[in-house]
């Protein structure tokens, strides 16, 4: 007798979660929902009701699920560490522009600071083209390095007010970065974890009346949801256990000692 596989569905990141719950919702339409048929009063008529209940549960909670992941794809500080993002880019290149321009000032001495100061942008390359928390490494070493270049050449070259300029947007940065990890952990552990813990619970709860029913009437009338659906959790289960080896794999290359 046919019966609906088991999968530990805590075991799937939150959008596959999702998306296997999807997939699932669509199968119930080989669902025997509807209560009557030619001739009369199906001989399911008493459990359909039952079964519809259970999917009209599932649906509601999966739909819930759904606006909750939409909602949280919504975060107003990936806005803000975006223009804040934007504005170092800016910064960057005005003071390395700035430099390069003072490397052909006429007096030599300025001309001979502003060419040192340049190799220091050189040495780095151009980080706006870098992801973000790549750049703000570049930013990091760059902005130690003009610390540390001489004061005086600095003042020669009225260089303070960039590096200023580029320390406080990478800070703003940084914080409006933190801002956007943190609103993200927050939905993660809120909205979303709730509803997803109920679109899993209604989808346990469809999967035990199937398979309860099926003892009750037979497989026949649900053979092709059960089959359908466990078609779906093998692959789930495949997707799961290659992650796992290749996890092992993982671990276990870096394990091993630096020759």
């Amino acid at each position: 007798m046919k019966k609906i596989a088991t999968l530990n569905l805590t075991r799937l990141r939150t959008e596959e979660d999702f998306g296997f719950l999807k997939l699932v919702l669509a199968e119930t339409e080989n669902l025997p929902l509807e209560t009557e048929r030619p001739g009369g009063l199906s001989v399911l008529a008493d459990t359909s009701s039952v079964l519809q209940t259970k999917v009209d549960d599932f649906n509601a909670a999966f739909n819930a699920f759904d606006t909750a992941l939409k909602a949280s794809a919504v975060n107003p500080a990936t806005a803000t560490a975006t223009d804040a993002d934007e504005a170092r880019d800016l910064s960057w290149r005005g003071i390395n522009a700035y430099v390069k321009a003072m490397c052909a000032h006429p007096t030599a001495d300025i001309a001979a600071s502003a060419t040192e100061a340049k190799s220091l942008f050189d040495k780095y390359g151009d980080p706006t083209k870098l992801a973000q928390t790549e750049e703000s490494g570049v930013l990091h070493n760059l902005l130690q390095d003009l610390t540390m270049f001489d004061s005086a050449k600095r003042t020669a070259l009225n260089l303070d007010v960039w590096i200023t300029d580029l320390q406080t947007k990478e800070d703003a940065f940084l914080t409006a970065a933190a801002q956007r990890t943190e609103a993200d952990a927050a939905r993660q552990v809120g909205i979303v974890k709730e509803t997803r813990t109920a679109a899993d619970a209604a989808y346990r709860s469809l999967v035990d009346t199937v398979n309860a029913l099926v003892l009750l009437n037979g497989d026949a009338e649900y053979a092709t949801f059960i089959d359908h659906v466990n078609a779906v959790i093998d692959r789930q289960k495949g997707i799961l256990k290659a992650r796992k080896t290749n996890n092992a794999k993982k671990k276990e290359e870096g394990d091993k000692p630096v020759e």
